[in-house]
């Protein structure tokens, strides 16, 4: 039986950012920047940022809220604070980070999370760039920060590319910048998830809004 503590939800269409999914990495603290490193090594993970507009990131942080209040109904949870890896931008956008570790908490490797080329085939180049853009599906669960903060975290689980970005072989990933005009037009040549009768096989996640104004104050964006 499924763990109900772990809730799919399909973001559709979406601007990666800063994907590093060929293998697993950590930051190096030390030199400001990510390193590949063995699944097995500290810290080591696979990870996939999604960039959305205010309106998208609303709509998908009450789901997500909505979600830890229900897993709060059958365990004892701290004070929802936090939706972990979330990050509002200069220009308004904001970024969810979703990641898998490569090791799980009893120290067995896990298994990559599935990258898929437009075909739904295995994407074979995964070494792609932030502007690239595809559907991603995260798993959200309840989860605390080391201040024993609760909130919700984002497992990565599979990443459709529709659209992959490539740059020179470098150390890191660095964002692409785009133009309005070139992101429009991808956009509009993608078609959507939901159309495709979900071939990740989960179903897509639903946006609709909802009416609580206690709630509208506590979104930091």
């Amino acid at each position: 039986m499924a763990n109900p503590d772990f809730k799919k939800f399909v973001l559709e269409n979406q601007l990666l950012q800063w994907p590093k999914l060929d293998q697993t990495y950590r930051f190096n603290r030390s030199e400001n920047r990510s390193e590949p490193v063995a699944p097995t090594a500290s810290g080591a993970s696979w990870e996939c940022g999604v960039m959305m507009s205010t309106e998208e990131a609303r709509n998908f942080y009450k789901d997500l809220k909505a979600h830890y209040d229900d897993c709060a109904t059958r365990k004892s949870l701290p004070a929802f604070k936090h939706v972990f890896g979330m990050k509002k931008r200069e220009d308004g956008t904001v970024v969810f980070m979703a990641k898998k570790n490569g090791t799980s908490a009893k120290g067995q490797q896990n298994d990559a999370p599935k990258v898929l080329a437009g075909d739904l085939t295995d994407l074979q180049d995964k070494r792609i760039w932030s502007g690239s853009k595809g559907n991603v599906r995260v798993l959200a669960h309840p989860s605390q920060n080391p201040a024993g903060e609760g909130g919700i975290s984002l497992l990565l689980d599979t990443v459709h590319v529709t659209h992959a970005i490539y740059g020179p072989d470098e150390d890191d990933f660095k964002p692409t910048q785009m133009t309005s005009e070139q992101t429009q037009k991808e956009q509009d040549e993608m078609t959507p998830l939901a159309a495709k009768d979900d071939p990740l096989g989960s179903p897509p996640m639903t946006t609709e809004a909802k009416n609580s104004s206690d709630l509208e104050d506590e979104i930091p964006f």
